[in-house]
């Protein structure tokens, strides 16, 4: 098969377009014929090396994935023929498989189908952000009717957060650049604010929020502590501004009940969430935000464009059927 691997770190052009051996499937998974796939941070940051503990050497890149089965178990809840998306857990640690490529084996349970209304770039491009997202507002108990302040609302995860929070039933508000300001509030956003002309703790210093899921950290943090309930939940997407110090503290005494909680995960593939993504996929509620679209034979170009294009959505590449 063809497929995109890196063998050694360094800058986009160490990846390379080569002939690999296929993946041998297991009992419980399924083999998919993948049709697109999408590029995320950790991607790159994985194929620079500035993950050395998780970064393996000589690996295909990649998590997000939507095709077709090609086979399965007698018994599985997949057969051949249907069209699945998922979150592969070999994007990260120490496996050497990845989506960047024309095939890969996922255990069935991790998959859903794709909706009628939904083409393959469209599901390839939302594993990821809308696990992160449902998993981060999940962790920050939110309900109906609380209000939930998401930073970075035109991002991949910000985008997915955004109508996952308004599709649960909350008051959303969400930063982004002005340049975005009318994108965030077609997803669904009741309150947006462009977070260069205004802090978050001045803006709402007098009405709080119940949740922040803050994948910016650094100032933003301490902003939106400022705004956060005593009893609130706050959500960190993992990011390099993060003070593990004050996270530590904040921990400890949201644990000991002097404090908002404090949450801090990193995405895990899950079918559950995924067939949830579906359901709100076909009903209308969520939709794919996508910057741009590559061929998986220009996955260099892909990754330049996400690591110095800050685009609005996710980057997304096709994979020749």
């Amino acid at each position: 098969m063809k497929a995109v691997v890196y063998k050694s770190f360094g800058p986009p052009d160490v990846l390379k377009l080569v002939n690999h051996p296929l993946p041998q499937r297991s009992a419980g998974e399924v083999l998919v014929r993948i049709r697109s796939t999408s590029v995320n941070p950790v991607d790159y940051k994985i194929r620079r090396g500035s993950i050395p503990v998780i970064s393996k050497k000589e690996k295909i890149l990649g998590g997000d994935l939507a095709g077709v089965i090609e086979s399965a178990d007698a018994d599985s809840q997949m057969t051949k023929g249907d069209r699945v998306f998922g979150l592969s857990p070999d994007f990260t640690f120490t496996s050497k498989w990845g989506t960047y490529a024309e095939y890969a084996t996922i255990k069935s349970n991790l998959l859903a189908r794709i909706p009628d209304n939904t083409s393959f770039d469209e599901a390839a491009s939302l594993p990821l952000v809308c696990l992160t997202a449902m998993q981060a507002l999940e962790s920050a108990q939110v309900k109906p009717g609380q209000r939930v302040l998401i930073h970075g609302g035109s991002g991949g995860v910000g985008s997915a957060a955004v109508q996952i929070a308004k599709a649960w039933g909350a008051h959303v508000t969400s930063t982004c650049s002005s340049k975005n300001m009318q994108l965030v509030k077609e997803l669904g956003a009741d309150e947006v604010i462009d977070y260069r002309e205004q802090s978050v703790d001045q803006a709402f210093k007098d009405n709080p929020f119940d949740a922040v899921v803050d994948q910016i950290g650094g100032a933003t943090t301490t902003q939106s502590l400022a705004v956060l309930k005593k009893n609130g939940h706050i959500s960190f997407v993992l990011n390099e501004n993060l003070n593990y110090a004050k996270l530590t503290a904040g921990l400890a005494l949201g644990t000991l009940g002097l404090g908002p909680k404090y949450h801090l995960g990193f995405v895990k593939a899950d079918g559950r969430m995924m067939q949830e993504v579906a359901r709100l996929l076909s009903t209308g509620k969520l939709k794919a935000v996508i910057a741009k679209i590559f061929p998986l034979e220009e996955a260099a170009a892909a990754h330049e464009y996400l690591e110095t294009g800050h685009p609005s959505g996710k980057v997304v590449m096709t994979v020749s059927a």
